[in-house]
């Protein structure tokens, strides 16, 4: 009857709240007791105390740097720190060497390059220099590199020009990729032996007439101009001022008929103004018109 009591009275007492936070501090304070007994025991627990205690207040000092935002400036300021020393131990552009400028102006190249001396050697930013440099006309493709202690150097391969190229009456030197070059104005020296090409699209489909022309030697040889109508099909202008009209397609089968009626009458050495292949089935001739006082 006394044990029903007490247990009553258990029961019914009064009842003790505890805070939430209470079971972490108690494992918390356990866990440092824990660890303090260790190192207290031996020399791998002080070990193992220490550096917990090392590593967290490492973490909390690196918290307090990244919620404060001085990430970045720590960051940056190591960099300075570390390119200075590097640069006090030799670590700098002694020179720039340029190669391969022979249209070029060096001093266009070096202000392209945007790389100069006495700056740090492992900060030099070789693909910009790279861009830039190629961005140049004459210029094809352009190698960038660092050499071993202390010298930048820049390899250069220019474009070399395919022909001159005649839009709006103005003249530019193009490459055989159809890219123009540079203004014929801005060239000092004109290679000998261009071919001129007439039309706003001529650069572009230049070797694919050319292709067919070079199976022709004699007529190639002869071509001074080819003019790229809007149709598609093209003009030549020969030595001696003859006009051949190609057709639009069966091009070969058309200069194999040129191509035999020199061989066989010399047409082309002939006072002729044009002559028009247009046709399948025929060729057509122009002859040079005399004035009336040179007829009479």
């Amino acid at each position: 009857m006394a044990a029903v009591k007490k247990r009553k009275m258990i029961k019914s007492g009064p009842v003790h709240r505890v805070s939430p936070l209470k079971p972490g501090l108690r494992g918390a304070r356990n866990w440092a007791s824990a660890q303090m007994r260790a190192a207290h025991h031996t020399r791998k627990g002080m070990i193992r105390f220490t550096a917990s205690l090392f590593l967290m207040f490492c973490g909390l000092i690196f918290l307090a740097l990244w919620l404060g935002g001085f990430m970045p400036h720590i960051r940056q300021s190591a960099h300075d720190f570390k390119v200075n020393r590097l640069m006090a131990m030799g670590f700098v552009v002694k020179q720039v060497d340029v190669m391969g400028e022979g249209r070029l102006n060096e001093a266009d190249v070096r202000a392209a390059i945007g790389i100069y001396p006495g700056e740090y050697f492992f900060g030099a930013d070789l693909e910009r220099a790279q861009l830039r440099t190629e961005s140049l006309p004459w210029v094809d493709r352009a190698v960038v590199r660092r050499l071993w202690p202390n010298r930048i150097v820049v390899q250069l391969v220019e474009t070399q020009p395919y022909a001159l190229w005649q839009k709006n009456g103005q003249f530019s030197l193009v490459s055989a990729k159809g890219e123009e070059i540079v203004k014929l104005e801005d060239v000092q020296s004109l290679p000998q032996g261009l071919k001129t090409l007439i039309g706003p699209n001529a650069p572009e489909y230049a070797a694919s007439i050319e292709a067919f022309l070079e199976v022709y030697p004699d007529i190639w040889a002869r071509t001074q101009s080819l003019v790229h109508m809007r149709s598609g099909r093209w003009d030549l202008y020969l030595s001696g001022g003859v006009k051949v009209k190609l057709p639009e397609i069966h091009i070969d089968a058309a200069l194999q008929r040129l191509a035999d009626l020199q061989q066989r009458t010399q047409i082309l050495d002939r006072d002729l103004a044009a002559i028009d292949l247009r046709l399948p089935d025929r060729v057509s001739f122009t002859p040079i018109s005399k004035p009336k006082d040179d007829q009479a």
